[in-house]
């Protein structure tokens, strides 16, 4: 995916010439490919993270001033979408959890300009950062566990978005929502962060910048199941482990 998103246009194109490929396929080449495992069946088929180790993942927690407030999560904690969480054995609490839009970058930034960092966004995901939410341990170093980031369930290209505003999510536990709908992201303020996050990072394609722009707080205990929603084309769901 990342080789993908680094070749831009013709990797899109790669992209649509195999979805093209399998929508013109004859029954007999469908059953030969799905003996092979070209083809799954969606249900009962466990998916990776859309990017399975992104090279940077970058939590913003302020989208707003001179310095926004961010850092770094551990790309070995990123897993799936209907991922199953353990909450780590030492720790009794349930887990605190914030539903952000991800950037997913295309290009190579450092020092760039609102412009540039534009052209440098390549898709969208969704993004849960999970922690442990005790009072003590609320700090980044208790939000790098195995599977305290789940991503997905896929990248949406901005095409899905003419107007280049990503609506807000809205966020459930158990079915029942948390807190109100989440407010829109316009991609223009994603890339105004972008460009002044790169005079501090450099990102390559691949890497994934997640922005919080409020709301989209919530906990979740053992047994809980959670669902980050935009629309019926991104839903992002997750399963904390009895």
């Amino acid at each position: 995916m990342v080789s993908v998103l680094a070749q831009g246009e013709e990797g899109a194109a790669h992209v649509a010439r195999q979805i093209a490929e399998i929508d013109a396929a004859t029954a007999p080449e469908r059953q030969a490919w799905r003996a092979t495992g070209r083809l799954l069946p969606a249900a009962g088929t466990q998916l990776m993270a859309p990017i399975r180790r992104p090279g940077l993942l970058l939590m913003v927690q302020r989208g707003t001033g001179p310095a926004p407030d961010a850092y770094i999560k551990n790309p070995n904690a990123a897993v799936g979408p209907d991922a199953r969480i353990a909450i780590p054995a030492s720790r009794e609490e349930p887990l605190a959890g914030l539903a952000m839009p991800g950037i997913v970058l295309g290009r190579a930034l450092y020092a760039a300009s609102v412009e540039q960092a534009a052209r440098a966004i390549a898709a969208v995901t969704l993004v849960a950062d999970l922690g442990c939410a005790g009072s003590s341990s609320a700090g980044p170093a208790a939000r790098q566990f195995p599977g305290a980031c789940v991503l997905g369930p896929c990248i949406v290209t901005l095409d899905e978005w003419p107007d280049r505003v990503v609506p807000g999510a809205v966020v459930a536990v158990n079915s029942h929502p948390v807190g109100g709908r989440m407010p829109d992201l316009p991609l223009q303020d994603a890339a105004r962060v972008l460009a002044q996050l790169s005079a501090s990072y450099a990102f390559r394609p691949g890497d994934i910048v997640a922005l919080s722009s409020g709301g989209g707080q919530f906990r979740i205990g053992c047994g809980d199941r959670a669902s980050i929603a935009i629309d019926s084309s991104l839903e992002l769901r997750f399963t904390v482990a009895d």
